[in-house]
C-alpha cells in the first residue's frame, strides 16, 4: 500500500503542479487583439488598408501580422519596416507593452475588376514566448467590382 499511495501523490502533485503553471502562464502571457479597418471605396490602382492591434495581457508581445492578398499585390511604397514574403504576402513586426496598441497603413494595388480578399493573422516570433490570439471583426475582407459605382464594395466582412 504504502508504494501505490506514494505514486497517487506523485502523480496528483504533479497534475496541480501543471494547473498552477498554466494559470501563471495565462494571467501573465501577452494577448493580443487585431483586426483590418476597413477601406473606404478601393478603386482599381493604388489604395491603402489600415491593421490595428493592442495587447491586453500582462507581458510584451512580440509578433508578426500577416496580411496575404489575393487578386491584389502589395505594394513597396508603404513605409517600412515590414517583411515582404512575396507579391502578395507581408509581414509586419510588432513589439507592444502591457497595454499597448498600435496600428500600420498598407499601401496595395488592385489591377482590373477581379474581385479582391484581403486577410490578416498573427504569428508568434518566438516559441518560448506565450501569446494569445484574439482575432477581431473583422479579419478578412472579400471585395466584388461595383460597375455602376466603378469601385469594389466589401460584400461579406468577417
Amino acid at each position: 500500500m504504502g508504494k501505490k499511495t506514494g505514486a497517487f501523490l506523485t502523480v496528483i502533485s504533479v497534475i496541480v503542479g501543471l494547473i498552477v503553471a498554466m494559470a501563471t502562464i495565462q494571467s501573465t502571457q501577452a494577448s493580443i487583439d487585431y483586426w483590418l479597418e476597413q477601406p473606404n471605396t478601393p478603386t482599381p490602382g493604388l489604395n491603402q488598408i489600415i491593421v490595428h492591434c493592442r495587447n491586453g495581457g500582462g507581458m510584451d508581445g512580440d509578433f508578426n501580422l500577416v496580411l496575404k492578398f489575393t487578386n491584389a499585390t502589395f505594394s513597396t511604397q508603404t513605409q517600412l519596416p515590414y517583411d515582404q514574403v512575396d507579391s502578395s504576402t507581408v509581414k509586419i513586426k510588432f513589439v507592444l507593452h502591457k497595454g499597448d496598441s498600435a496600428n500600420k497603413t498598407l499601401d496595395f494595388a488592385v489591377n482590373g475588376s477581379e474581385p479582391f480578399f484581403i486577410s490578416v493573422s498573427l504569428q508568434s516570433v518566438s516559441l518560448l514566448e506565450f501569446i494569445k490570439a484574439n482575432a477581431l471583426f473583422p479579419t478578412q475582407l472579400p471585395y466584388q467590382w461595383n460597375a455602376t459605382a466603378q469601385n469594389y464594395i466589401c460584400t461579406n466582412p468577417q
